[in-house]
This record gives C-alpha cells, structure tokens and sequence, in this order.
C-alpha cells in the first residue's frame, strides 16, 4: 500500500515523462512556462530553467489562473518575474479570455525575431494541472487539446498550428524529483499534482488549505454563517460535511468525502 502511495505522488517524475518532455524541449524554439498564478514560484521548474538557459533558448513565464488571485498580487507576480524573464498575466478561457492578445503579439514578435526560420515552434510546459492544455485552446479559440480540470489528462506531445508558421507543442505536466516526505507531499497536493481521489487520508491536507485561504473567504465559498469558528481542520470538515449532508452512518460527517470537495475546489 505505501508502494501505491508513492506511485501516485511520484506522477510526473518518470522517465517517460522527461523523456517526452526533452524531446518537446528539443523541438522548440521558444519555451513558455505555464505557471500558476496562486503559487508562482512552487510550480517553476529552476532546474530546467537553469538548462534552457544553458542551451540559450528563448524562455516566457505565463501566470495563468490570475481569475483566482487578487489583481495586486498579480500585478506584483508580473514585475517580480519580469526581473528574469519576459512575463505575461493570463487567464485560459475559450468565452472570456485575459491576456491572450498580448500572448499573441509577444509569439509573432519571436516569430519576427526568427525570421530565418519557416517555422517557429513554442513548447507550453509546466507542471500537471496548470492549464498548459486550455491556454492552447484559448489561443486557438476551441478544443484542440483534451483538457481537463484533473491532472495527467496530457499523456503524449502534440503539435497544434497557430498560424502558417507559428506552431504551439502540448507537453505533459513534469514534476521535478523532490523529497519523499509529508511537506513535499503536501505541497504537490496543493499544487493539483495528485488527483485528490487517489489520497487515502486526504483530511491530512486542509490543514494547509486553511492556513493559506482567509476565512471570509471559505465562509463565503461554503455559505456558512458569519458567526461559524473553528479551531482545526477536522472541525471545520465536520461542520461544512454536516452543511453539505455528507455523512456516514450515525449521523457523523464524513470527514474524508468532505476534504476530497475541498481539495477539488482548490486545485
């Protein structure tokens, strides 16, 4: 059972996965980082930075999901990584997109700069679940790439034309190897790595849920009485269980089922 355990935190971590993710690298002229806007730095891949740097291509961080963050923070995202790299706000959406022409105009500006070139490829990569597949299929203005609210939809590259010669590659979602302990997990929890229907004990992690939402913010969210307090997870999960009518036998709340929709909203 640990063994199964560890299988599921180490998505994204297999050789296949590099292996395809080398190969998108390789064929790309321009690499734009797909990050999310909730947790710029945790889901940057220095390590691959650092080698693409190396190899002197020409990298682009997107801060995608800014529609989940307030616009300061945004704004403050947006200049600290500009100090190393060009940065755009994005919000991924076929109906109502955000930042999506300046993304456009930024691709043709590389596209101008690579005039020699026929065709100018753009890799999107980024860990699992940042959206790496809808900012294609905002661009593009509908479905090209499955795209899914869970992680690990992506399994193989694909090449999507954008324009006579600007071609985007889909990749799937890379994590880079990190410790195999309970912050490490947790963190890739938060990060939307692992589907939260594979945790075996996913109250484990709303802890750190509370301790970086405010609470009018879930009191909102859940539409629980102004007056609610709590003072731990377990708490606060059987309290929203007993407002959502999840319970298990003896009229308890069903404390796990009700982390699983917390975490579901967060990722």
């Amino acid at each position: 059972q640990w063994r199964i355990q560890q299988e599921i935190f180490n998505k994204g971590t297999s050789r296949r996965i590099w292996g395809e993710l080398y190969k998108v690298v390789d064929a790309s002229d321009v690499l734009v980082f797909v990050l999310d806007a909730r947790d710029p730095m945790g889901t940057r891949c220095l390590q691959l930075e650092r080698e693409l740097r190396r190899r002197q291509k020409h990298v682009v961080l997107l801060l995608n999901k800014v529609d989940l963050v307030p616009t300061w923070v945004t704004r403050r995202w947006v200049q600290e990584l500009m100090k190393e790299f060009p940065t755009l706000a994005f919000h991924a959406s076929i109906t109502n997109p955000f930042g999506k022409n300046s993304l456009l105009n930024l691709l043709r500006q590389f596209g101008n700069l690579l005039k020699d070139k026929k065709h100018v490829t753009i890799g999107m990569v980024g860990y699992p679940n940042v959206g790496k597949s809808s900012v294609i299929n905002t661009l593009k203005r509908k479905t090209v790439c499955k795209a899914a609210p869970v992680p690990g939809e992506t399994r193989v590259w694909q090449y999507i034309a954008l324009t006579r010669k600007l071609y985007l590659l889909d990749c799937p979602g890379i994590v880079p190897p990190s410790p195999s302990d309970f912050e490490a997990d947790c963190a890739k929890v938060l990060k939307g790595v692992v589907r939260a229907e594979r945790l075996k004990t996913p109250s484990d992690y709303i802890h750190e849920v509370l301790q970086r939402v405010k609470k009018p913010y879930l009191l909102q969210r859940y539409k629980l009485a102004p007056d609610t307090t709590w003072n731990d997870s377990e708490e606060f999960l059987t309290i929203l269980g007993k407002k959502m009518g999840k319970l298990v036998k003896g009229g308890d709340a069903d404390i796990d089922t009700t982390a699983r929709i917390v975490l579901y909203d967060w990722q």
